[in-house]
């Protein structure tokens, strides 16, 4: 039944006027007609968000686009957009960029150019180092009638931090592999601690990946699914996406309310880059020396942070991360290590 927001205000007055001829206010009548107008409110919420917002399209984009779940339009993205973003102000421009993620979306071959054409990347600041812009780059959704009660600013924003850290995070696992291919590839002859460090690193932030993609995202994601697909009602599913995105927040290190961990884990991230830059760069003396050592301090925290949250909050999360990072003692090996030669 289509719902009337004139018949239950109707009964909302006749409820008061009963009151008034009574002398008496009855609270369980009441309530039971505000509890009628709130379910139907809610429901037709839903129906609209599904039919008219087609909200769980929309939500299979945001997790495509904002979670990058397209892994293979940001491999192309991001190796074709390194020339452009680096000179970013001098002959390139923010168009440049939107056009190059166009490019990159129809030569995968993708169906619907709609989709992403509701995308936009956008630069937060001007000015600064050119060659770190890339840090400033952030996703804008042009949000329509009626998702807008859904996704509002805040979430918007929330959003677009998860894509910030999971764009460096990918940028950061590709620039190590970059560099392995380098290292196969050229005539020089590398350290073989440096080879050893880029390994080491290439592991963690591999199943960083790993643990974000398949163990938090895919995992809330398909919880959120099912909770849509099971309810009719608005305030369930603001609710559940509420739930789903204060979780991927959390266990990917980007909450504010964790904000030793994101320190630590975006430490290991620039690790990563600049093992990375090793192999394009000759390294000054005793580089070497000094990011084995900030590794090693690494691990020794990491691997700290990581048993005291899955032990405190009882995190599957944590707990999976950690299992998967330290499944054959190996960095707990080199804590052990560590902690013998300050004895």
């Amino acid at each position: 039944a289509v719902f009337s927001f004139q018949l239950y205000l109707r009964r909302v007055r006749e409820a008061v006027v009963s009151t008034q001829s009574t002398g008496r206010f009855c609270p369980i009548e009441f309530e039971r007609v505000i509890g009628i107008m709130r379910e139907r409110v809610a429901t037709q919420l839903y129906h609209l968000l599904m039919t008219e917002g087609k909200l769980q399209d929309t939500l299979k984009l945001f997790k495509e686009f904002f979670l990058l779940g397209r892994g293979e339009l940001f491999l192309a993205f991001i190796d074709d957009a390194e020339p452009l973003i680096q000179n970013l102000g001098k002959k390139n421009s923010e168009s440049d960029v939107n056009r190059l993620f166009l490019k990159s979306y129809r030569t995968l071959g993708f169906s619907s150019e709609s989709a992403v054409e509701k995308f936009r990347l956008q630069f937060a600041r001007s000015g600064g180092d050119q060659g770190s812009r890339w840090a400033d780059l952030q996703l804008t959704y042009d949000v329509q009638w009626p998702l807008h009660i859904l996704f509002t600013p805040e979430v918007m924003s929330d959003y677009n931090r998860i894509f910030v850290f999971l764009l460096k995070l990918r940028r950061c696992q590709l620039a190590l592999q970059a560099a392995w291919s380098t290292s196969t590839r050229s005539e020089d002859r590398f350290d073989h601690r440096l080879l050893n460090l880029r390994s080491n690193v290439a592991y963690l932030i591999d199943n960083l990946q790993y643990y974000l993609h398949v163990d938090v995202l895919e995992t809330n994601f398909t919880e959120l699914t099912n909770k849509l697909n099971s309810t009719t009602d608005f305030e369930q599913i603001r609710r559940a996406h509420r739930f789903f995105l204060g979780e991927i927040l959390a266990w990917s290190f980007v909450s504010s309310e964790l904000n030793s961990a994101t320190q630590l884990i975006d430490t290991v991230i620039n690790l990563g880059f600049q093992t990375a830059s090793m192999f394009t760069e000759a390294p000054a003396d005793g580089q070497i020396a000094k990011l084995e050592n900030n590794y090693n301090f690494l691990v020794v925290h990491m691997l700290k942070m990581l048993e005291s949250s899955a032990s405190r909050q009882h995190n599957s999360f944590m707990n999976q991360l950690l299992l998967r990072i330290d499944y054959n003692g190996f960095f707990s090996q080199v804590r052990a290590q560590k902690l013998e030669k300050k004895r």
